[in-house]
C-alpha cells in the first residue's frame, strides 16, 4: 500500500460492497455515452495516484493515509470529483475577498508578503482580480484546501440532522459520493449518500446554526415514491462520469433530464479526466498574477462552469 500512482478510491470499497450483488460485477453507467459497463469494486471510483502529492517523482499519501481517521462523510465531501476545481475556484475567491475586504487569514497561511498584500490591495481597488498560475497546482490545492476545511466539515455534519431513509425503489450511487443539494428557499444543504440499494443517508444543515442538531442523532424514515424519485433522480445528475448501480437501472438518462425539469442542478467540471489525474504529475510552485475582472471570470470557468 502507498506506494507511487497506486489505486485510490473517492468512494471506499466498503461502501461499494454494499451495492454489490454477490458473484457479480457492480454496474456503472457511463454518463457521457450511455453505456454500462461492468467493475469490480476495486476499480469503480478509482484511479491511480488519486489523492496522492508528486513532488519530485517522491509521492507523498498521507491524505489516503488519514482515511480511517477521518468521519467519512468529511472525507467524503473533500475528497470528491467537485472539490479538486472547487479548491481553486474557492482558494481564489477567499484570496480576493480578503483584499477587498482587509482580512488576511489565508493570505498568511499562503505566506504571501505583507508588501505584496499591500500592492494587490491597491489593484483589486481599481477593480482587478488576483488569479493562480501553476503549470500542475490543481493537486497541490487540492489537498492544501482539503486540510484547511476538514475540521470545518466534521463540525459542520456533527451539528446535521441525519435520517437513515428506507427507499421503495432501488438507489445507485454516484461518483461524486456523497451528493450535495442547495435548498434555496429553506437556507440550507441537504446531503444524499446511498448506503444500500434501499437504504439512504440524509443530511440537512441550515445556515441558521440554532436550527440544527445540538448533538448527533439519527432517526428512521421511509420514503413515499414521489420522495425516492427525487432523490433518484438527484444522485444520477449530480455524476460526473459515471453512475454506480448494483444491476442496470433502465431509463437513467430520463432520470437525468426529469432532474432538470425539477431545477436540481450541479456545477460543472469543466475537464474531468485532468481532476482523476492530477496526482500523477509533478506538483509546481503556485504563482500569483493580478488580471482584469473577465480574465479572473474566464480562469475560474476553465475549472467549474455554474449549473
Amino acid at each position: 500500500m502507498n506506494q507511487i500512482d497506486e489505486n485510490q478510491h473517492s468512494i471506499s470499497q466498503v461502501l461499494l460492497e454494499r451495492f454489490k450483488i454477490p458473484g457479480s460485477p457492480l454496474q456503472c453507467y457511463q454518463v457521457q455515452t450511455g453505456e454500462w459497463i461492468p467493475k469490480s469494486k476495486e476499480k469503480a471510483c478509482a484511479w491511480p495516484g488519486y489523492n496522492q502529492l508528486l513532488v519530485s517523482g517522491v509521492a507523498d499519501n498521507t491524505l489516503e493515509e488519514a482515511f480511517s481517521m477521518c468521519w467519512y462523510c468529511a472525507f467524503l465531501k473533500g475528497v470528491a470529483l467537485f472539490s479538486k476545481p472547487g479548491a481553486v475556484v474557492s482558494l481564489v475567491f477567499q484570496i480576493n475577498w480578503e483584499l477587498e475586504n482587509g482580512k488576511h487569514d489565508l493570505l498568511r497561511h499562503l505566506e504571501i508578503p505583507k508588501e505584496t498584500i499591500d500592492a494587490w490591495r491597491g489593484e483589486c481597488a481599481l477593480g482587478r482580480k488576483v488569479i493562480i498560475e501553476s503549470e500542475n497546482g490543481l493537486q497541490l490545492l487540492y489537498r492544501f484546501q482539503f486540510l484547511r476545511t476538514y475540521a470545518l466539515d466534521y463540525s459542520q455534519f456533527l451539528s446535521t440532522k441525519w435520517t437513515i431513509s428506507n427507499s421503495p425503489i432501488e438507489l445507485p450511487m454516484s461518483d461524486v459520493g456523497l451528493v450535495p443539494i442547495h435548498l434555496t428557499d429553506h437556507k440550507a444543504n441537504h446531503y444524499l449518500l446511498p448506503i444500500g440499494p434501499n437504504l439512504l443517508l440524509e443530511g440537512i444543515f441550515f445556515f441558521d446554526l440554532t436550527k440544527n442538531s445540538s448533538q448527533p442523532f439519527v432517526r428512521g424514515l421511509t420514503l413515499i415514491q414521489d420522495e425516492a424519485e427525487y432523490r433518484f433522480d438527484a444522485i444520477c445528475a449530480s455524476a460526473v462520469a459515471e453512475i454506480i448501480c448494483s444491476r442496470r437501472i433502465p431509463n437513467i438518462s430520463a432520470s437525468i433530464n426529469r432532474a432538470k425539469s425539477k431545477g436540481i442542478t450541479f456545477h460543472k467540471i469543466v475537464n474531468p479526466q485532468a481532476i482523476t489525474s492530477a496526482g500523477l504529475t509533478n506538483a509546481d510552485d503556485l504563482h500569483f498574477r493580478i488580471v482584469p475582472v473577465d480574465e479572473y471570470v474566464k480562469f475560474v470557468h476553465s475549472f467549474m462552469l455554474p449549473p
